[in-house]
Formats: C-alpha cells, structure tokens, sequence
C-alpha cells in the first residue's frame, strides 16, 4: 500500500483542478480505490479556499454577488466533475419504466437530456439560495463544510453498494476497494469538519447527508443492484445542496 500522501495526491488529482499532480492510467486500481478516503479532506480544502474567497469578497459584494463568485469558484477548483453524474441519472431515472439497460444507455449518452438541465438548473439555484442566506447571516462555516459532506457521500455510497454494470467502469475502481479503513477516515473527517464548521447544526448536517446517502444505496441496490459512476456524482452534489440547506434551516 502507498503512503497516505501519495494516497492523498492521487485525491486531489482525481477530483480536483488542483495541481497535485495529474492522475495516471498507470496507477494500480487499489491505490486509487483507497484514495477515497481522503475525499472528505480534499473537501476540507476547497472549503478553506472557498472561505478565504468569501472573506475577500464579503466587505465589497453584496451576498448574493459572493454567492453566485463562491459557485463559480467550486466549479473552477473541480471542473464540475460531479455535474454530469446529476444531469445523467436525472435523464435515465425520468425516462419513464424501462429496463435497467436502457436507464444505463441514457446515463452513459454525452447528450444533455431536458430532464437532466432542469436538474442541473434547480440544484444550483438551491445551492445559491441557501448560500446566500447562510453569508446574509453570517454563518461562512457552512462555506467550509459542504464540500467535505458532498465527498463524504460518495466514500459511504462506494462502500455499501456494489457496482451494478457488468462490464465494468471507472465507479468501479471506488466500489470494489472501500473498507472499514475508507469509510473510517472518511466519517471521521466528517464529524470533526461538521463540529468545528458549524458545532450541533454541523454534525445534524452530517447525521442528514449519511441518512439521504443510505437512502439512495438503499433505492439503487434494490433498482439497479449497484450504482455507476454516475450516481457518485449525483449523491456528491446533491448532499451538497443537502448540506446547505440544512445549515440554513430557520435563516427565513
């Protein structure tokens, strides 16, 4: 097994933008399997980033302003990486009652369903809104901690579901190599981000990314016997806007 800093490298190179050095086909599956469990630390660092970026821009923009700057900021640092796994799953699962291998066609199609943008659309206004009632009320701890749970969500996903395509794939690499180790250091990483971000309401964000996260293994081994690469995108993104607007319960 490499050390955790290679482990840790090979995190940021594969789901940021970030220069930790650019992922290689070369890397043994295992290695980048277990990489995982640094995803909710690498999460931790772009909420740090995020958070330097609102203290800059608060004194001068208005909350709305830094929000849209903030979402735009998360893009940048992950190439919205995890998008396409929200617009491809919403395309494939309001398709209507087709098989299994349809869905699964639908999802792996480069073209952008109308399903899928509505989706994408509605998630980011979510995440705007909820952002800029959490800035409006001075609460940037939020800023830090919903990178780290969308992450999170992911590593708990790999790790009670196994991959539902029978040829395989890049999901692959993630559901076949997440144990105890992966989901330990994720859920740590987890609760300590939540307790010191935003204290009790931290850790009920936590408690409510991990129950919507159980939900969704729960739906997809049921539906499809597994998840795909897509679905990690989709619960990543979406426990983020989770996470926010549990944090932002009670700003109205």
């Amino acid at each position: 097994m490499s050390s955790p800093i290679t482990q840790l490298r090979l995190a940021f190179s594969f789901i940021t933008t970030l220069p930790a050095g650019a992922f290689s086909e070369t890397v043994p599956d295992a290695e980048l399997g277990r990489a995982q469990a640094w995803f909710p630390l690498v999460g931790l660092l772009l909420g740090l980033l995020l958070l330097a970026a609102w203290f800059l821009l608060a004194p001068w923009l208005a909350p709305t302003i830094v929000a849209v700057l903030l979402l735009g900021l998360h893009f940048l640092l992950t190439g919205g990486f995890h998008l396409d796994g929200v617009a491809d799953v919403t395309d494939g699962l309001m398709c209507g009652r087709l098989d299994t291998e349809k869905i699964f066609a639908i999802m792996k199609d480069s073209y952008l369903g109308s399903m899928g943008a509505v989706a994408l659309v509605l998630l980011l206004l979510l995440k705007f809104a909820a952002l800029t009632a959490l800035l409006e009320a001075g609460r940037p701890g939020a800023v830090l901690l919903f990178p780290v749970l969308g992450r999170y969500a992911i590593v708990q996903l790999t790790f009670s579901c196994d991959y539902a395509r029978p040829e395989g794939g890049l999901g692959a690499l993630f559901t076949g190599f997440c144990g105890r180790r992966e989901i330990g250091l994720a859920l740590g990483t987890a609760l300590v981000a939540g307790l010191f971000a935003a204290g009790g309401r931290g850790l009920v964000a936590v408690a409510a990314v991990a129950f919507y996260t159980g939900a969704v293994s729960f739906y997809a081994r049921r539906r499809f016997g597994g998840v795909t690469g897509d679905f990690l995108g989709f619960v990543c993104e979406t426990g983020e806007a989770l996470a926010l607007l549990v944090l932002a319960v009670g700003l109205g």
